[in-house]
């Protein structure tokens, strides 16, 4: 029996997912100055025809990165706002877990990093990326409305600034284990620590 024929559009899918597929691997592996575009569709399998296909550019292809990360982060963290009621200790568990697996996801990390400094040598794709950015920064405080009550009562401004505090300490926490390869619930309860001081009730 033959294999199911597929559509032009699911082969245009396929070649647009392991592209993307090598890019993260590639950029994570090697750093973002020593990958180009055709290292990642060589990767792939494909030409750099294929790239140029899906992708207007690098930066392009860059911010398809950034944005498919952030996507499933705000997926799993709403997941978990699902899963856990909002009953407060299985809150405190799932987010428990959650920080778990953002503190070994050591691929996104350094992509992550990778794409900060690219952003602050490049006034152009700096401009795109903070719009990303701030984007995922909004859906994180809907998140947090969710998760904690006592974040609404905070004004405009505080609400930022501990926003601000919240993601900079989770990012800082997830590289110094990233190096350190000790043990993962000692950075997890620092966060947990530090969310109780940031936000009161959390």
């Amino acid at each position: 029996m033959k294999p199911a024929k597929i559509s032009r559009d699911e082969k245009q899918i396929q070649t647009r997912n392991l592209l993307i597929e090598a890019g993260f691997h590639l950029i994570s592996e090697q750093g973002y100055s020593a990958v180009s575009i055709r290292n990642i569709s060589k990767y792939a399998g494909y030409t750099q025809g294929a790239f140029y296909s899906n992708f207007e550019h690098k930066e392009d292809f860059l911010l398809t990165l950034l944005k498919i990360q952030f996507e499933q982060e705000n997926q799993q963290l709403q997941k978990m706002i699902t899963q856990a009621n909002l009953a407060k200790p299985d809150l405190k568990a799932a987010l428990e877990q959650w920080f778990v697996d953002f503190f070994q996801h050591d691929e996104w990390l350094k992509i992550s990093i990778e794409l900060q400094l690219y952003a602050a040598r490049d006034p152009v794709f700096s401009n795109e990326y903070q719009q990303v950015w701030q984007n995922h920064q909004a859906q994180i405080l809907e998140v947090l409305l969710q998760l904690i009550p006592n974040f609404s009562l905070a004004e405009s401004s505080q609400r930022e600034s501990k926003l601000l505090e919240i993601i900079s300490l989770s990012y800082g926490l997830a590289l110094q284990y990233m190096i350190f390869k000790d043990d993962i619930h000692k950075y997890v309860n620092i966060m947990l620590q530090q969310l109780d001081l940031i936000i009161p009730s959390a």
